[in-house]
């Protein structure tokens, strides 16, 4: 019974992930002809919305406290909108190698961010491991700026932005995540974030190329963007939590950047850099330092 949770729980943080790796290329295969960034966030965001309320008809759903209410409508709003507004924005801007790989730097932020807003206590080995992965970081951006294709230092900032607001977001549904049944926590947060996203986007998204005599490809590949990595992923990484754990969870968040990689290279939307699998290296060994520091202070 163990084996079969744990087969299982790795199962479903690999498709997961498979769906979070896809999209990046995918999104980059339609903008900007049929799509925009800001295009990109309404028609996730509301058609994510839609799809966990309708689920939410057909199971029980935790009452939300009245404590909790502001703290997950700011998570919306805030943490969950900037994250996937400046995402689709990086993506359209960028390569969608150098994307994918930035997006391995969430769990250092959260570190930082811990940090300052706790007062949580940083060791040495701590600092050392944050500095390296951002030095990553650093060097991706740094590195793409003026090489032409599909990379661009505008694009970078943006993915840069949203990893921070992703880190952000993490940091503020870290009480109510605990709390709550997945489907309730996300039918509100991505409520909230609709709330946030319609007023935003809906001007520009009214003259969306992909509202006039677009082929089926382009609308397919779109809903498969809302569907998978946008309500299926979200959905299964707490059951994958619950039965394999958070850290074995977040090992997986290393694989994104192989499937978009892979993904963008077969497409020919994207070519490998040099420096791109050395700054993902750099990057993933400053979080597994990182990773090593908490489990010292855990243990002492």
């Amino acid at each position: 019974m163990n084996n079969t949770k744990l087969l299982s729980g790795h199962l479903t943080m690999f498709f997961s992930t498979l769906f979070f790796g896809l999209n990046i290329p995918v999104l980059k295969f339609l903008m900007p002809e049929w799509l925009s960034g800001v295009d990109a966030t309404f028609f996730r965001v509301v058609g994510a919305t839609i799809l966990f309320w309708i689920v939410s008809l057909f199971v029980k759903n935790d009452k939300i406290e009245k404590g909790d209410r502001l703290l997950i409508l700011f998570s919306g709003m805030f943490g969950l909108f900037f994250f996937l507004y400046l995402f689709n924005l990086g993506v359209e801007y960028s390569s969608p190698i150098d994307i994918s790989i930035i997006m391995t730097t969430p769990p250092v932020l959260v570190v930082i961010f811990s940090s300052i807003l706790f007062k949580t206590k940083i060791s040495k080995l701590k600092i050392l491991g944050v500095i390296v992965s951002l030095s990553g970081a650093l060097m991706l951006i740094l590195m793409g700026h003026g090489e032409g294709g599909t990379r661009s230092l505008k694009g970078n900032i943006f993915g840069v932005l949203s990893a921070i607001s992703y880190a952000c977001y993490l940091i503020s549904i870290k009480k109510t995540s605990a709390k709550y049944k997945p489907i309730t926590l996300l039918r509100w947060t991505f409520l909230s974030c609709s709330i946030m996203t319609i007023p935003f986007t809906l001007m520009q998204v009214e003259v969306a190329p992909i509202w006039h005599n677009a082929p089926t490809e382009p609308i397919l590949l779109l809903a498969s963007v809302i569907l998978f990595p946008t309500f299926i992923s979200y959905l299964l990484i707490p059951i994958a939590v619950k039965r394999i754990g958070h850290e074995l969870v977040s090992m997986y968040q290393y694989l994104i950047p192989v499937v978009a990689t892979a993904a963008a290279v077969i497409m020919k939307l994207d070519k490998l850099h040099w420096d791109q699998p050395i700054a993902a290296v750099i990057i993933v060994l400053g979080v597994y330092i990182t990773s090593i520091a908490n489990k010292r202070m855990i243990n002492t």
